[in-house]
């Protein structure tokens, strides 16, 4: 077991246990144990099929999974990790990422690995006509669409022709799932897909969990997440995982705080201001070692999530180097 904080009179590892025990069961967005979870290869391809509502001779009979870290080409290029990657017999590729704390630069964040995964399928010689299709697949704790005509749950984005909004391209496709925005509905009015949102969002009873487990693919779903905690390694997965989640939100509230109250003070006095600014961002070096050593997060990517201005990276990645 590798935990990376100290359980004793840990207050904050006290109250992750006892929503777990409120709640009945670990959180099912946790990725520590997504990614347990997808590993089998059954439930990933059930989940896949529901989600993509493939039938017929588009049903998904079988897949292999691939590497999760995208290279980068050269130095100036920015490394990519994802959760859950994988290959179809078809050649597409498709992409699972579960985040739960909102980031207002997802959407982006999410073509740039679209981009990684299709640029990677082309090697020298290679034909643009092999390109195959890439899909990102995005589970969420938090919403990201707010309009009146985007409040289903999931949310399909491709490339389309303006005026009739008819698809031009089968080779960028991706998918919103919005765990906020899941409606309950009785189990036997769910649909297959729903029933997946049901499960990540933590909205069934235990009696519709119940019934759930005379299904095979859900039924071991449900059994997975309730044995999941049994284990040493997954245990301290999942703990790393909900402090680093804590220590993120931490910072960010933190982040908002310092910058109203910044904006407040530019307005009375703007040279100050920028003084202890520039004193906060030497403050931040320990918050961005934090997100590169736990949350394996690039320096870049560390920067952006802390809100820190890109002129003042430069100077901030020499003192970190």
């Amino acid at each position: 077991m590798n935990l990376n904080f100290d359980l004793k009179n840990n207050t904050r590892v006290n109250a992750i246990l006892d929503e777990i025990s409120s709640i009945g069961h670990i959180s099912t967005t946790n990725d520590a144990f997504a990614k347990k979870l997808f590993s089998h290869k059954e439930i990933l391809i059930d989940f896949l099929n529901s989600i993509l509502q493939r039938e017929g001779d588009n049903l998904i009979s079988d897949l292999v999974y691939t590497d999760t870290e995208q290279h980068a080409e050269n130095s100036y290029e920015k490394i990519s990790r994802l959760d859950i990657c994988c290959q179809l017999i078809s050649g597409e590729q498709i992409d699972i990422e579960v985040q739960v704390s909102n980031d207002l630069a997802w959407i982006g964040r999410s073509l740039f690995y679209w981009s990684k995964l299709y640029a990677g399928s082309l090697v020298k010689g290679d034909s643009y006509s092999e390109l195959k299709p890439v899909i990102c697949i995005n589970l969420m704790k938090f919403n990201i669409f707010k309009g009146e005509t985007q409040k289903q749950p999931h949310t399909t984005a491709k490339i389309c022709n303006i005026k009739d909004g008819e698809p031009i391209t089968n080779l960028l496709e991706l998918h919103f799932l919005e765990l906020q925005k899941f409606k309950k509905k009785s189990l036997s009015e769910m649909s297959r897909a729903e029933k997946w949102l049901a499960y990540f969002s933590g909205k069934l009873s235990k009696r519709e969990e119940s019934a759930m487990l005379h299904d095979n693919i859900l039924g071991k779903a449900i059994n997975i997440r309730n044995e999941f905690m049994k284990d040493p390694d997954n245990y301290a997965a999942y703990l790393n995982r909900e402090m680093e989640i804590l220590d993120y939100k931490s910072m960010m509230k933190q982040e908002r705080s310092e910058g109203r109250a910044e904006g407040r003070e530019e307005g009375r006095v703007e040279g100050r201001a920028e003084g202890r600014a520039e004193g906060r961002i030497e403050e931040r070096l320990d918050n961005i070692k934090n997100l590169m050593i736990n949350k394996k997060f690039t320096v870049e990517e560390a920067l952006s999530a802390l809100g820190i201005p890109e002129e003042n990276w430069d100077s901030i990645k020499s003192k970190i180097k």
